[in-house]
């Protein structure tokens, strides 16, 4: 499988913002967004996002119109100093999660590094089972047709593109 090679600061953003906006369009078709904890899984150069059978509207959009897009705007806690804001559009693709995908377990861990106050709702073997079951239920992918970014974050200057590569 190729693998996606995207600048060294793009790929930072992707791998240590804690949070990104996620905007799908509504049936109606005005934007919705909603802050969400996304997770890169390198080997398809996809983006992932998990969401709980609870909160489903942000599926059921992606569903049915696939155009969404991703900001990453805000780097708190990150570590990174003076990142670029990334904004990621693209095609979703929502799947119900009945066995765990191959990111699954990574973005569990990351989960619980970046809150480990999660820990504790995962200290019995019935809750772990179920934190997958209610929580990482419906995933949402998102795979890239474009990449801007702002240098320094600084919206008030226009964009660039990203040029991105796979490669073998």
């Amino acid at each position: 499988m190729p693998t996606l090679r995207l600048p060294p600061d793009v790929e930072a953003v992707f791998r240590r913002f804690y949070t990104c906006e996620f905007t799908t369009l509504a049936r109606d078709g005005r934007p919705v967004t909603w802050p969400i904890a996304p997770y890169y899984y390198a080997p398809a150069g996809q983006l992932v996002l998990a969401t709980s059978i609870a909160f489903p509207v942000k599926a059921h959009n992606a569903r049915r119109r696939p155009q969404v897009a991703l900001l990453f705007s805000d780097p708190t806690g990150s570590g990174l100093t003076d990142p670029p804001a990334v904004l990621v559009q693209g095609m979703a693709t929502v799947a119900e999660m009945i066995e765990p995908a191959p990111w699954a377990l990574d973005l569990l861990r990351q989960t619980l590094a970046r809150q480990p106050a999660g820990k504790q709702f995962l200290a019995s073997r019935p809750a772990r089972r179920l934190f997958t079951f209610y929580f990482q239920r419906l995933s949402i992918t998102v795979q890239h047709q474009r990449i801007r970014i702002w240098p320094h974050g600084d919206f008030m200057h226009a964009p660039q593109d990203v040029e991105v590569a796979y490669v073998e």
